[in-house]
């Protein structure tokens, strides 16, 4: 059986016992293969859709007779379509704001760790901080924890605070850590661990409430970073058919969001969550605001319980 190319639809389900009002569809999509999404795995060869919601799934002749003067008919040419992906754990803005950064995800060896390090760092105007990075320690080999000796040559000239892919550890080099003032006699914080060599001095890499001793210091990006960053995550998250995604983050975010959703360019569906300890918080803002609508939703609290395994800070 052939691979099909996909066509992602932004609907729940697709369902075979879609409803025909017989008013005429928004679009149509015929000479494809339409997974349904019911028990016995029926597919069709065409779609109607109307207000935003499955018209009718069924033959071609079928939904062609829902053509109108206004219909935009597609031709799928043998593309499958499902319905559009929901991602029900994300970092949306972090996402966003890593497309822009230094790539660390498939670096293979701490060498190319630091060559990529360099290479961004080079690009950069002076002093402007290197962030994000989602590096994997577990892909060299033997898989040492990286060490700002490895890029502090190549760094010079900007703080790097480059975090592990799973959120729960980054690496700095000497100037983040100069202006977080951690030095060898900074204790570890409560909830976090601050990795030190054999003499005592630290190696750079901050384990999750240690690394709270960097962020504090790197500056807060502006809402129009904020809003370029929301545009690009978005753009990328539709070109691979997320069309909804549940955002553990920040009131920042949220209000990111809202924002895009006032300028008309919110183009997806977002459940935004944001930190445990302001519960508070958001219970006055619902209170005051409601819970958003179809498109832009909040009401969910994220905490955090325990560690991650790949940091090695779970219990």
């Amino acid at each position: 059986m052939r691979s099909l190319p996909l066509v992602l639809l932004a609907a729940a389900a697709l369902g075979c016992a879609a409803r025909d009002t017989r008013e005429a569809a928004d679009i149509v999509l015929v000479n494809g293969v339409v997974w349904t999404g019911d028990s016995a795995g029926t597919t069709t060869r065409a779609i109607a859709l109307r207000d935003g919601r499955v018209q009718l799934t069924g033959s071609d002749a079928d939904v062609r007779r829902l053509v109108g003067p206004r219909t935009r008919t597609i031709d799928l040419a043998g593309r499958l379509v499902v319905p559009g992906f929901i991602d029900d754990h994300t970092h949306f803005m972090s996402g966003g704001f890593q497309l822009t950064s230094v790539d660390l995800r498939s670096a293979a060896t701490p060498d190319e760790f630091a060559r990529r390090i360099g290479d961004f760092a080079a690009a950069l105007p002076a002093g402007e901080w290197i962030l994000g990075g989602d590096w994997d320690h577990e892909l060299w080999p033997d898989a040492p924890l990286p060490d700002r000796a490895w890029f502090d040559s190549l760094t010079a000239d900007h703080p790097v605070a480059v975090n592990r892919l799973d959120g729960h550890m980054l690496v700095a080099n000497s100037r983040a850590l100069r202006l977080a003032g951690i030095t060898r006699d900074t204790p570890d914080p409560p909830g976090g661990t601050i990795v030190r060599d054999a003499r005592g001095e630290p190696t750079g890499v901050l384990k999750d409430e240690a690394m709270s001793l960097v962020y504090r210091v790197v500056p807060e990006p502006s809402e129009q970073a904020r809003d370029e960053a929301f545009r690009r995550a978005q753009q990328h998250a539709l070109s691979v058919g997320v069309t909804m995604v549940h955002d553990m983050g920040a009131w920042e975010d949220l209000a990111t969001y809202r924002r895009a959703r006032e300028a008309g360019e919110l183009r997806m569906r977002i459940y935004s969550f944001v930190p445990l300890g302001t519960w508070q918080r958001l219970r006055d803002f619902v209170e005051a605001e409601g819970i958003g609508d179809d498109h832009l939703r909040w009401g969910g609290l994220k905490g955090f319980v325990d560690g991650s395994l790949g940091s090695t800070t779970a219990w």
